[in-house]
């Protein structure tokens, strides 16, 4: 039983030390800026370096509500890259790293499709990471529009392509898009209606790639896709806050029973 206790100690120990050197690293992988040079697909993909665009993501004091939400459009845009290839994995960090959260890290091993290749239903944490699809993207302005008090929700439009519905105190409503930058002034009962409505605010798509982008989103096809079903999306995880706190419970938990054996001697 003391071997245990040992064990259990130094383990806990370990683990410990691991998350007190993930408070001083960051999952943004500094090559995320020239990332784009070689994959060629989006144009000035990334701009913006963490963690300044976290500056540019606080609300200005004479911001109105739409102001604001389109400014951080733009923002999350400029400072985040698309990007969630196989081959990144570990490179920019879409597998959680053990010094950032070690049950994730695990759970990327027993259940892959879910881990490996992960997004974080924290908006801080897609963030700081700074590289994702459509729905990272989304879940960035999404959070810092809920934390200023402003209605927002993800949407599925088409099962293509995920965007930020924001409702404002007016009742009008906004369709945000930050993985391409651009704003759709307009409610989903007009778009339905409507999707001609899109066409004007996707107009340029084709200035965002690369000639040798593969399979780039064309205007055309958001018009389409716009018109199509529309879904509440969600990317929460209860076992991903659970984890946050548990990663700090078990190494005390691990050291309590020999320290304590320790402290009756």
């Amino acid at each position: 039983m003391k071997a245990i206790k040992k064990i259990l100690f130094w383990a806990g120990l370990l683990l410990l030390v691991i998350n007190i050197y993930g408070l001083f690293k960051t999952m943004r992988n500094p090559e995320l800026y020239q990332l784009e040079n070689s994959i060629k697909n989006r144009k000035n993909d990334v701009t913006i370096p963490y963690p300044e665009i976290k500056k540019q993501l606080l609300r200005e004091s004479n911001e109105t509500e739409k102001d604001f939400a389109v400014r951080i459009n733009k923002v999350v845009n400029d400072g985040f890259a698309h990007y969630w290839k196989t081959e990144g994995t570990d490179k920019y960090y879409l597998r959680v790293p053990v010094w950032e959260n070690y049950l994730l890290y695990a759970a990327s091993f027993i259940d892959p499709a879910t881990y490996k290749r992960y997004e974080f239903a924290d908006y801080k944490k897609n963030l700081e990471r700074g590289t994702g699809l459509c729905s990272s993207h989304s879940t960035v302005v999404k959070g810092v529009l809920l934390e200023n008090g402003i209605k927002a929700e993800l949407l599925d439009v088409g099962g293509r392509h995920v965007v930020v519905r924001a409702e404002f105190a007016d009742k009008s409503a906004y369709l945000l898009d930050p993985d391409f930058g651009y704003v759709i002034p307009y409610d989903t009962a007009a778009i339905s209606a409507n999707p001609e409505l899109v066409r004007e605010p996707y107009s340029k798509m084709a200035s965002l790639y690369y000639t040798e982008a593969k399979d780039p989103y064309t205007t055309d096809l958001m018009v389409d896709i716009f018109g199509k079903r529309k879904y509440v999306y969600s990317v929460e995880n209860r076992f991903e806050e659970i984890s946050y706190w548990a990663i700090w419970i078990i190494p005390v938990l691990f050291m309590l029973p020999y320290g304590l054996s320790r402290l009756k001697r």
